[in-house]
């Protein structure tokens, strides 16, 4: 059986780097869970995530996670979900930015969100009509969007609540800073999953389907 190459991005609690370099995250710790117990010999690499859809949408025998299963990208892989229970987005903004007044997706098109190039979010604005130099702030480097929010050069944030709270962290900023405006319902009902190149060899498919369905029988996370 083929060595997997399994290729992510950096999402916060999820999956990162840790300081000595290890890919780590709750559910890169379920990717390499349900790895072992298939019994599959593999690599992980963090990339930033328009690089790892490319080389898994290209590269036979690769896998990407954390992915979200949609209907655009429905037959460019094959899948084995769910990785991850549903994922909730909000709208942030500064506290101090009382001058913000939205109640809907559509009110927030009058003011600039901060997304990653190629990522869910980023998909489900466009489709939701926002436009990049117009509304969308767009950056291929996750972490960059919480610089910008604090610094006041953007508008808004589409992202969890844990990812806020653990970006913060990492800058020294207090969660209180931020409030979580509206929750983003379409874009957080889906469930994260593991993706594989459609010439990734069968026999390894099915042993982490097999694997992921009996890890999720005890746990579905993370």
């Amino acid at each position: 059986m083929p060595k997997l190459q399994v290729v992510t991005e950096e999402w916060v609690p999820y999956n990162y780097a840790n300081e000595d370099g290890v890919i780590v995250g709750r559910a890169t710790k379920k990717v390499r869970e349900v790895l072992d117990a298939a019994g599959v010999e593999y690599d992980i690499n963090l990339y930033p995530w328009a690089r790892s859809m490319k080389l898994a949408k290209t590269q036979p025998n690769t896998m990407i996670y954390s992915i979200y299963r949609n209907a655009d990208r429905e037959k460019l892989f094959e899948w084995a979900c769910p990785l991850m229970r549903p994922v909730r987005q909000y709208l942030f903004k500064l506290k101090s930015r009382t001058d913000i007044q939205v109640n809907s997706i559509e009110d927030a098109k009058n003011y600039v969100i901060s997304v990653v190039r190629g990522s869910v979010v980023h998909e489900f604005l466009v489709n939701q009509g926002f436009e990049a130099g117009v509304n969308l702030d767009i950056t291929a480097d996750p972490s960059a969007s919480q610089k910008k929010l604090v610094a006041g050069r953007i508008d808004f944030l589409l992202t969890t609540e844990y990812t806020m709270y653990e970006r913060l962290k990492l800058m020294g900023v207090d969660y209180s800073q931020v409030d979580p405006v509206i929750e983003v319902r379409n874009s957080s009902d889906r469930r994260a999953c593991m993706a594989f190149n459609l010439d990734t060899d069968k026999t390894l498919i099915n042993r982490v389907k097999r694997a992921l369905a009996e890890h999720n029988k005890m746990f579905v996370g993370p």
